[in-house]
């Protein structure tokens, strides 16, 4: 009887440190996939020495593709797709949010004027020439088209130049990531050089690499997709894919009921967009409300926040696996102390 206790104690022995060794590797897990993710801290970094918490906002929209992945996303209608012309009164409306006027009396009413912004984008599949006018060797290449402050919500390492500024008056600028630059030039000295995409001539003013995948993209202006799109055989007006918005958030969670006010046909009880509060996200709690991404094509990085809260997920639900298991070895072994008997 004796061999039996200190075979059984022994397992019990085993199954314990695996199971703790399994807890503190889901933990590991954790802390790696959380701090992997850029954006987690976008809007801290943002809002810094401005005493203003600040929340973090994307909203995902539809459209439709006249020939697959190939052609832009083109506008559906008001309250399912999203146009420049919509993000133009949607600034209006967060404008009008953000900078209020405080003061219980009109002589004491002043405005507070706070600091925001903004990007959006969209995107699709195209061919990449080496050369200006076409020329050279062609590459495929994810094409993304954005607007406003990318860089903030998209934290990227710059490997040479910089990144599309909103304000440029020159609409024929490209920036590439790491990958296609490496795969065209085998260097990432190439800010000067001249590539061209979409029937025209683009002078390359960076190349970043980004925390996702190694797939080829390039980042042209948004006017630069309106225009193409305006050019087509059957003109289209280019939809939006994604919408951010950095804006201060005195409450938890109002930064997301603030875009979706400003959201042009928004209905909430029947939401045609989907929108998601990028601040807070990974906390393991969240992690498990996630919302549906069904019907919605998404850009990269949203890809990679949805595998990193699923990655989180998994983690968490192994680790509380761990710990019942730790638990239930725990109850069994105080009850032998307790009640000697039972292991005779």
């Amino acid at each position: 009887m004796s061999k039996v206790r200190t075979v059984t104690r022994y397992i019990f022995f085993i199954v314990s440190a695996a199971a703790i060794l399994m807890m503190a590797a889901c933990v590991v897990v954790g802390i790696v996939v959380y701090r992997a993710r850029p954006e987690r801290r976008a809007a801290a970094v943002f809002g810094q020495d401005s005493g203003t918490g600040y929340g973090h906002v994307a909203v995902y929209a539809r459209g439709a593709r006249a020939s697959g992945a190939g052609s832009p996303l083109s506008y559906l209608d008001d309250g399912t797709s999203l146009s420049s012309s919509d993000i133009d009164s949607i600034r209006v409306a967060l404008d009008g949010v953000v900078n209020t006027t405080s003061g219980s009396k009109k002589s004491n009413a002043k405005k507070v004027t706070y600091n925001w912004t903004d990007c959006y984008s969209s995107c699709f599949k195209g061919t990449v020439n080496s050369g200006a006018a076409g020329t050279g060797n062609t590459y495929e290449a994810d094409i993304y088209a954005v607007s406003g402050s990318f860089t903030v919500m998209h934290p990227v390492e710059f490997m040479s130049g910089g990144f599309l500024s909103s304000d440029t008056t020159d609409r024929y600028q490209v920036v590439l990531n790491d990958a296609i630059a490496w795969n065209i030039f085998s260097s990432y000295d190439v800010v000067g050089k001249r590539i061209s995409l979409l029937s025209k001539d683009y002078t390359i003013i960076g190349v970043v690499r980004e925390h996702e995948d190694k797939k080829p993209r390039v980042y042209i202006s948004f006017e630069a997709l309106k225009e193409y799109c305006s050019g087509l055989d059957d003109p289209v007006i280019p939809a939006v894919m994604c919408y951010e918005a950095m804006i201060p958030e005195q409450v938890s969670g109002s930064a997301r009921l603030d875009v979706c006010g400003a959201l042009p046909g928004y209905n909430i009880s029947s939401p045609a967009f989907r929108v998601v509060r990028v601040t807070g996200r990974y906390n393991v709690f969240n992690t498990f409300k996630a919302d549906s991404a069904y019907g919605y094509e998404l850009p990269f990085w949203e890809e990679g926040a949805m595998r990193a809260e699923s990655d989180i997920k998994t983690a968490a639900v192994v680790f509380l696996f761990g710990l019942v298991m730790v638990t239930g070895i725990a109850i069994g072994k105080v009850s032998s102390i307790a009640d000697p008997g039972q292991e005779e």
